[in-house]
């Protein structure tokens, strides 16, 4: 009998996330990583393998779920949203969550939002073309039924960070 992922996480039986992933497969994706169009060309002279057999790895870790899409990094300042800030938001135990993340998903000023564990329940990545406009999204989150408090910071400058496979 074939286990199911509902089956497997009932029984403890779940393997590691890259357990079938090898050497090869880790190369291409930190290949994608830096380059998400690399074409499949590109992938195979860099691992050694034929444009057919990348297709094929390529094809299984999105089905896998492994690569979970293709995206493009855009620069926000000349989408003429340079100001950045992350906000924390607390929310009272009565909250509509539902709601409060139903609102952030509508808003042209996140980027990104995470529920988090801490003094806050979430952090919100904001994008706006102005410190007015990140004054009104700020004050636009105090505003919204259940919201505790919010504390934000002006991001200044992006670290780059790791974003291997190792």
């Amino acid at each position: 009998m074939a286990l199911t992922s509902a089956s497997r996480r009932s029984s403890g039986a779940e393997p590691a996330p890259d357990a079938a992933l090898d050497d090869t497969d880790r190369a291409i994706l930190e290949l994608l990583l830096h380059d998400g169009r690399a074409t499949l060309h590109e992938l195979a002279a860099a691992t050694g393998l034929s444009t057919s057999a990348t297709s094929v790895r390529v094809r299984r870790l999105v089905e896998r779920g492994v690569i979970a899409g293709f995206h493009a990094r855009v620069d926000r300042a000349l989408l003429g949203r340079p100001v950045e800030v992350l906000a924390q938001v607390q929310v009272r135990a009565d909250a509509d969550l539902a709601l409060f993340e139903s609102m952030l998903a509508d808003s042209v000023a996140v980027v990104s939002a995470w529920q988090v564990t801490g003094e806050f329940d979430y952090a919100v990545h904001l994008a706006c073309r102005s410190l007015p406009d990140v004054e009104a999204e700020l004050h636009r989150l105090r505003e919204q039924p259940g919201v505790r408090r919010t504390s934000a910071q002006l991001l200044l400058h992006r670290v780059p960070s790791w974003s291997g496979v190792a």
